[in-house]
C-alpha cells in the first residue's frame, strides 16, 4: 500500500467518529424542534401511542377547580367538567358559596335536555352560591355570593346559547328574567326545539365577527330566519348604498344545536332585503 493511501485511510477513520458525533448533535436537537412534541420525550419516559394520559383523579375535584388563578387557566380544568355533570357542578357551587370560580369553557354539548329540566326545577332556589366568573371578565365578585337558582339559570343560558359561561359573570352582567325562560321552557324548550333568539346567538358565539348583526350604521346591516321542522336557517345580510344587498352569509342552526353553513353572497344581487330567503340564500 502505498504512503498516499495509507495516509486517505488514516483520514477516513478519524472522520468518522466525529461525523457520528455530528449525527448524535443533530438528532439531539430535535426535542427542541418548533414542532408539536408529546410532553418531555426526551426525559426517558415512555410515552405510549394510542394510549392518551389520564389525569389525576384529584385534578378533577372540585376543590382543584377553585384553586389558584394559575390552576384554573390550566388544562386540569376541563378534567373536571369531563368528570362531573351540570347538576353535580351546581351542587358544588352550592357546597362552596364564598369562593367565586373562574371558568374557561366546557366541552360541547355538556349540558343537555335533560340537564335542563332538572336545572328548571331549581331556578327559583334563594341557597347560597358561589359565582361564576369569565377569565376575560374585568369585575371580580369579591366578597360576593349568588344563588342556586340564579347559577342555575346561568347554566340554563349556557344550554341555550351554546355558550358557558354565557355572560362574563354570573353575579354583575347577567340579569336573568325567569319567566321569559319559563315561556320558553313551556313552549318550546322542554321538547329540546331551540328558538329564533338562541339560533341567532348560538351563530353569534360561534362566529364572534357576526356580533355586528344587526346594525343601523352604514351599510346597514340586517338578520334574516326561517323556521324548519328541526331548526332554523339564518342569514346575516349586509345591505347596500342604491343596491339591494352586498353580501349575505347563510347558516342553519340545528335543534340539536349544531351549525354549518348553507350559502355566501358576495356580489351585489338585485332582491330586497325583506324578500330575501335564508334558506336558499338568495
Amino acid at each position: 500500500m502505498s504512503i498516499r493511501m495509507r495516509k486517505t485511510g488514516s483520514i477516513i477513520r478519524k472522520a468518522v467518529p466525529s461525523f457520528l458525533l455530528l449525527i448524535v448533535v443533530l438528532l439531539g436537537a430535535g426535542c427542541t424542534a418548533p414542532f408539536p412534541q408529546p410532553r418531555e420525550p426526551c426525559s426517558g419516559t415512555s410515552v405510549p401511542s394510542g394510549n392518551p394520559i389520564v389525569p389525576a383523579v384529584e385534578n378533577c375535584t372540585f376543590t382543584h377547580l377553585i384553586g389558584t388563578t394559575e390552576v384554573q387557566l390550566s388544562d386540569s380544568e376541563s378534567c373536571y367538567f369531563s368528570t362531573h355533570t351540570p347538576m353535580e357542578f351546581l351542587n358544588d357551587l352550592r357546597t362552596h358559596p364564598h369562593q367565586p370560580v373562574m371558568v374557561m369553557g366546557v366541552p360541547d354539548g355538556w349540558i343537555t335536555l335533560h340537564d335542563a329540566e332538572l336545572l328548571m326545577q331549581e331556578i327559583d332556589s334563594e341557597d347560597p352560591a358561589a359565582a361564576v366568573v369569565s377569565p376575560i371578565s374585568s369585575y371580580w365578585p369579591f366578597n360576593q355570593t349568588s344563588t342556586v337558582g340564579n347559577e342555575a339559570l346561568y347554566l340554563i343560558e349556557g344550554y341555550r346559547s351554546g355558550k358557558y359561561p354565557p355572560a362574563l359573570c354570573s353575579v354583575y352582567y347577567f340579569k336573568p328574567d325567569r319567566s321569559e325562560v319559563r315561556l320558553w321552557w313551556d313552549t318550546s324548550g322542554k321538547q329540546g326545539m331551540i328558538s329564533e333568539g338562541e339560533a341567532i346567538r348560538i351563530l353569534t358565539n360561534t362566529y364572534p365577527d357576526l356580533c355586528a348583526y344587526p346594525s343601523d350604521g352604514l351599510p346597514p346591516r340586517s338578520v334574516r330566519t326561517e323556521q324548519a321542522p328541526e331548526g332554523w336557517y339564518v342569514a346575516f345580510i349586509q345591505e347596500g348604498s342604491g343596491l339591494p344587498i352586498l353580501s349575505a352569509r347563510c347558516y342553519y342552526v340545528d335543534n340539536d344545536r349544531t351549525t354549518r353553513l348553507t350559502g355566501m353572497v358576495n356580489q351585489s344581487i338585485m332582491v330586497l332585503p325583506q324578500d330575501f330567503s335564508p334558506r336558499w340564500c338568495g
